[in-house]
This record gives structure tokens, C-alpha cells and sequence, in this order.
């Protein structure tokens, strides 16, 4: 956003410059072809003085001699034409023609003074002429063309414009190295909250914006974020606490209820009632564990989340994984394959930690497949901005109707209604994982079982 906020403001800066520049360049050419023409303009009017004498006296060579001394100091020829047009004066080389000069020259004969000139540019070729008659009005005796050659005037204009360029580049450089400084303590704020956002939306409602920098608009935008954090925190660990307290107040009387029903059990002499007595206690077996599923679930859903700097890598997750997992496939028949993962890779953790999720599906796998090996494996995406982990097995599977419906909390395939569980375990996962931003698929294996893959941001 910064570099944003810096490229839109760089376009009113150019036209700053530009509208400021571009004044000046003006400014400065006009003033120096001013102060030029004023100074050739009083030589030629002096010149003019000079010629209006000599031709009043008839001597010429005073003027001659005045006239090539000033051309060979200035490198600046002096013409003077008569009423007839012939030359008073030559310096040695043709006299100058063109539009403008033969208008001047007209107008000089008929008395008058030509009083503008065009401004010399630096990329403006040819010399600046002077006209000046000699004698006013209807007593002009001759005129006096005077041309100044511009190279220095074009090198001078260079000049100012290089230091005036050089003067306004100070400010423009100090405005732009403000600008990123400026921008940087505006947005802190903003770049703050986006990180707090998204450690809450990882899980860790501890997180909070600093309110002591930036604008004050910002300042109480992040006063307003941390209160609604502070509301939702409450109200998160007000209904954890109401479900943990329920299922720990309910275990109690559950207790007693299982214990009274199996004390009945002397008494059921008919078979009718013991088995009604046995249907209880498994009832009753049954409730207990669902309550301590819940009370599981609600601590795992209270789990901090593992920051990205304490994360595990892939390698450790496995090492510490592998036991559990051979124990619990061991135990139900099956054979374990691990994929050895890429040193290094680290993915984002849910709370709990990602041994917890793949402990979760591996024991699903050897408890529920009915088959003969479970694998776990790893893989990243070309870009290497989502990595996966991946429970497979070679069972029966899911249709793809149970695998979408698998998600659900409580949910049970019909063939395992009687198997341990409570069907909280993949739900639970599925939470935790969309969490710090991952998801969870459910998919058909090859050639036949289910693979359930669990995809994460890569900690870089």
C-alpha cells in the first residue's frame, strides 16, 4: 500500500515540478534576452548619436573607426544605411535579410523604434539584431542595424536553468524521502492490524493492535478492533466454559446412573430385563464418552494456536508422530508406510499442533478401514505457497456421499455405528485446520480406500 500511496502522489509532484520548472525557464530566458537587448540596444543607440554627427559634419572615419573596434571586441558587425539604402557603413559582410529585419528597417526609416524582440531560446538559431534610426520622424537620416551573436546568451540561459534545476531538485528530494517515512507512520497502524487480523483468525485471540502510533483516526480504529477481540474472546471462553462445565456437572450423575443400573442387575431375573439392564449401562457407557469427547473438543478449540516462528518442521512433526502411529496400527492388524519428508519444510500449525491432526487420522484409518496398510505422506505445490499431509488406507473408503457428509459433528457411516467413537475427531479437524487458513479434503484412494489430504500455508 505504501508503494501505492507513493506512485499516486509522484504524478502531482511531476506537475508540481513541471508548472514550477517551466515558469522559471521563462522567467530566466526573458530576462537574460532582455538584459542583452537592453545593452545592444544602447550601443546602437549611441552608435546612432555617432552616425547622426558624422553625417552632420561629413567626417566618417571617426565612425568607421568606432564602428570596426566595437565589431572586432564583440564580434558584433554594425551596419549603417542611408535614405537611399546604400551604406553608410560596411563591416565586411552582407547585410542581414529576412521579413522581421526588412520590417524593422521600414519602420525605423519612418521614425519609429522597434521595441520588441523575440526571446532567444537555447535551441534558437541565429544572432539577436538591434534597429535603431538615426534622427526622429520625418528627419531620419539613416538607421543603425546591430547584430549581437547569442552563443553566450544561449550558454548563460543553460546555466541558470542547470542551477535553478538543481535548487528545486533539493526540495523535490527532500518531499520524496519524506514521503516514505511519512507513508510508513501512517500505515503502521494499518499493516498492524492486518497481522493481528490474521493471528486472530489463526486462533490466537490474545493478539492485540498497538494503539500508540499513527494517525489518530487509525489509533481508534485499532482501539475498536481490540475491543471487538476483547467481546468475542469473552464470549468464546463463556460458552467453552458453559460446555465444560456441563459435561464435567452431567459425569457425576451419569456416574451414578451407570452404578445404580448395574446394582440392579441381581434383581433382572428374567432375560427380557437383563437385557434391557446391559442396554442401559451401554447407554450409560456410551454417554460418557461423548462427554468426554465434548470436554476434549473444547480444550482443543481453546488450544493456542503455534506461532509460524515455533513451528515444527515436517521432518520433527514425523519423527514425533511415527511411535504413536505404528502403535495404534499395530494394535488393529494394519502395517505403516511414512513417506520421508523434505528437510526444512515447515507448514502452519492449528492448535494443537499437526501431530495431534495426523495422530487424529491415522488411528481413524487403522480403527475404521477394515484394510491392511495406512499411509502417510507429504507433498507441496509448485509454487511452494500450500504444502499437504496425507493419511491413506487401502479399505473400503467412503462414497462421496459419506465424504461429504464425514465433516459433520457426530457423524457416523452406517457400518460404524458400533465401533468405538463419538465422530467428533475429523470434525474437530476440520476445524482446527481451517483455522490458520488450510482445508481438509476427504478423497477416494488408488485403487481403492480413502486418503484424506490436509493442506497448509508453508512457513517461510
Amino acid at each position: 500500500m505504501r508503494r501505492r500511496i507513493v506512485v499516486a502522489l509522484l504524478p502531482v509532484l511531476a506537475l508540481l515540478i513541471a508548472g514550477v520548472g517551466i515558469s522559471y525557464a521563462v522567467v530566466v530566458t526573458e530576462r537574460l534576452t532582455q538584459e542583452v537587448q537592453i545593452d545592444r540596444g544602447g550601443d546602437a543607440v549611441r552608435f546612432a548619436s555617432l552616425t547622426d554627427a558624422a553625417i552632420g559634419s561629413g567626417d566618417l572615419a571617426r565612425l568607421k573607426t568606432e564602428l570596426d573596434a566595437y565589431q572586432a571586441l564583440f564580434d558584433s558587425p554594425v551596419w549603417v544605411l542611408g535614405l537611399d539604402g546604400s551604406l553608410v557603413h560596411d563591416p565586411g559582410v552582407p547585410v542581414p535579410t529576412g521579413a522581421d529585419v526588412d520590417q524593422n528597417i521600414q519602420q525605423a526609416f519612418a521614425g519609429s523604434r522597434t521595441t520588441e524582440n523575440p526571446v532567444v531560446w537555447p535551441w534558437s538559431p541565429g544572432p539577436l539584431r538591434v534597429v535603431e534610426p538615426v534622427g526622429r520622424d520625418s528627419q531620419v537620416t539613416a538607421v543603425v542595424v546591430l547584430e549581437a551573436p547569442t552563443d553566450g546568451l544561449r550558454r548563460a540561459t543553460l546555466r541558470q536553468w542547470g542551477v535553478g534545476a538543481a535548487l528545486l531538485l533539493l526540495p523535490v528530494t527532500a518531499l520524496v524521502a519524506g514521503l516514505w517515512p511519512l507513508t510508513r507512520w501512517i500505515l503502521r497502524p494499518v499493516r498492524d492490524l492486518e497481522r493481528i487480523a490474521a493471528d486472530v483468525r489463526g486462533g490466537d485471540l490474545n493478539a492485540r493492535a498497538e494503539v500508540e502510533h499513527g494517525p489518530s483516526e487509525l489509533r481508534g480504529l485499532a482501539s475498536s478492533f481490540n475491543a471487538m477481540v476483547d467481546t468475542v474472546q469473552r464470549s468464546l471462553e463463556r460458552q467453552r466454559a458453559f460446555v465444560a462445565d456441563a459435561a464435567h456437572q452431567l459425569r457425576n450423575p451419569l456416574a451414578s446412573l451407570r452404578l445404580s443400573v448395574e446394582n440392579l442387575r441381581p434383581w433382572l431375573r428374567e432375560p427380557a430385563a437383563r437385557e434391557a439392564g446391559d442396554e442401559a449401562v451401554s447407554e450409560a457407557v456410551e454417554m460418557g464418552e461423548m462427554f468426554e469427547a465434548m470436554l476434549a473438543a473444547t480444550a482443543v478449540s481453546g488450544a493456542e494456536r503455534v506461532r509460524d516462528r515455533e513451528a515444527w518442521t515436517l521432518t520433527q512433526v514425523f519423527d514425533v508422530g511415527r511411535p504413536h502411529w505404528e502403535r495404534a496400527v499395530r494394535e488393529h492388524g494394519l502395517t505403516l508406510e511414512v513417506a520421508e519428508p523434505e528437510r526444512g519444510l515447515v507448514l502452519r500449525q492449528p492448535p494443537g499442533g499437526l501431530v495431534a491432526v495426523l495422530d487424529e487420522l491415522v488411528e481413524n484409518a487403522a480403527r475404521l478401514s477394515d484394510g491392511s496398510t495406512v499411509r502417510v505422506g507429504w507433498s507441496v505445490d509448485p509454487d511452494r505457497s500450500l504444502g499437504a499431509v496425507w493419511v491413506a488406507d487401502d479399505g473400503v473408503g467412503l462414497t462421496a456421499e459419506e465424504r461429504s457428509a464425514a465433516r459433520g459433528r457426530f457423524w457416523r457411516a452406517q457400518r460404524h455405528q458400533n465401533a468405538p467413537g463419538t465422530g467428533l475427531g475429523l470434525a474437530i479437524v476440520h476445524d482446527v485446520v481451517e483455522d490458520v487458513g488450510g482445508e481438509v479434503r476427504l478423497e477416494a484412494a488408488e485403487p481403492r480406500g480413502l486418503r484424506v489430504l490436509v493442506r497448509l500455508p508453508v512457513v517461510r
